[in-house]
């Protein structure tokens, strides 16, 4: 539709080998929020990338590089909703010099949610845009994923931080113990150890020397009677 692809996969019936979907919808050309979706609970997400006109013999047209989900992994199922081969499977691959798009509502979860892309899927695209709800995002930031690749991270939200996408949340600091906490709790338990060990020889010693004094006042007293 108007020269953008929004989608070119393989569509499997239920009785597909027992998989497959009954239907499967599209949104195509110029949607709204309001009128695609609810706008008490869903965001509109709208990605448009163009393909290059040329490409290395390296670099494969053949790529499931893109996603967008959920910047902390909160359950495996959560974790990507929409992804590059839902739209474009790997049998028919990306075409050069082409556009694509895909228009879908997500729910309103804001900083919480993210598109990402690889640095290496980048680099096979000419130039590609996210909007939410018909508001381009510019906040592009350079990270790692969570496979420790290169990686464009676009935060589907306002003014949000900069976690590291695909990665469990640090525990609260009211809920943990920190590192230096532990360590100081280390050092004093040897030092307490230490004190109880040399109070122990040193009362022993002193134990001995009494046994010792004592004895020679009573061989003093005996020498004395007799």
């Amino acid at each position: 539709m108007d020269n953008v692809t929004y989608r070119k996969v393989t569509w499997e019936a239920p009785e597909t080998y027992g998989v497959g979907t009954d239907n499967q919808t599209t949104n195509m050309g110029s949607c709204t929020v309001g009128g695609l979706c609810n706008e008490q609970t869903q965001d509109l997400f709208d990605l448009q990338l163009r393909t290059k006109a040329e490409f290395h013999e390296t670099h494969s047209l053949f790529f499931d590089k893109w996603n967008f989900g959920y910047s902390a992994v909160k359950s495996w199922e959560l974790t990507y909703l929409l992804q590059d081969s839902n739209y474009i499977d790997h049998y028919t691959r990306y075409n050069l010099d082409s556009t694509y798009g895909v228009i879908e509502c997500v729910p309103k979860d804001g900083c919480d949610l993210s598109f990402n892309i690889t640095a290496a899927a980048a680099s096979q695209v000419e130039s590609y845009g996210v909007e939410k709800n018909g508001i381009q995002l510019n906040d592009t930031r350079k990270v790692k994923n969570r496979y420790s690749e290169d990686a464009f991270m676009t935060p589907f939200g306002q003014n949000c931080p900069s976690p590291s996408p695909r990665t469990i949340p640090s525990p609260s600091p009211s809920k943990s113990v920190s590192e230096g906490a532990i360590a100081g709790i280390v050092i004093a338990c040897a030092v307490a150890v230490g004190v109880l060990v040399f109070g122990s020889i040193w009362y022993k010693k002193r134990q001995n020397q009494s046994s010792k004094d004592g004895e020679g006042e009573e061989g003093e007293l005996r020498e004395n009677l007799l």
